[in-house]
């Protein structure tokens, strides 16, 4: 009984209180900032992977055209066995829709992205399916979107996107590169 009317156990119990809520709260804000870096550095790697990803695909499509319209530049009229086979891969853009990531990227490239496959993508769906009459007629969207694409250097902006995001991202001691794994 006569410790609890000493003023040393008062002091003593008041700094061990004291004590536990500043470690409590220093505690609390090392692990907030510790998990908000985390959730930035998740994001920054799925945007890399979503735009590297994009990127590439973007960038088989267009050497693709690019055949079909150096396949086309001699000939006087494009007839439909110049244009067998034209296809635009979307299947990265189509599943970028479902993926949060996608809106990170810089709204002005996607957007260049975005008009790409919808002309290129929708005069290659008319084609197929209406039969349209003039395969000439698809080649000049063809043509017209590619050299678009090419005059605002959209390719190269997106790869130094991916370069600099890469590099922020590993700079933040995360890799990027998938590990191999031999069995």
């Amino acid at each position: 009984m006569n410790e609890l009317r000493s003023p040393a156990y008062w002091v003593g119990h008041f700094f061990t209180i004291a004590a536990t809520i500043v470690g409590v709260y220093y505690a609390a804000i090392v692990g907030f900032d510790t998990a908000l870096k985390l959730d930035l550095v998740k994001a920054d790697r799925g945007t890399y992977y979503v735009a590297e990803s994009m990127y590439q695909e973007l960038d088989f499509n267009v050497k693709n055209m690019d055949k079909y319209i150096e396949r086309v530049k001699k000939e006087r009229y494009v007839y439909k066995e110049h244009l067998a086979g034209i296809k635009l891969n979307d299947y990265v853009f189509q599943a970028a829709k479902y993926s949060e990531s996608t809106f990170e990227l810089e709204p002005k490239l996607l957007t260049e992205v975005s008009i790409y496959y919808f002309s290129v993508g929708n005069a290659i769906k008319n084609y197929y399916d209406s039969g349209m009459k003039s395969p000439s007629s698809l080649m000049s969207v063809v043509k017209r979107e590619t050299k678009k694409l090419k005059k605002q250097k959209t390719l190269e902006r997106l790869a130094a996107y991916n370069k600099a995001l890469a590099k922020t991202v590993e700079d933040r001691g995360v890799s990027l590169t998938q590990p191999s794994f031999k069995l």
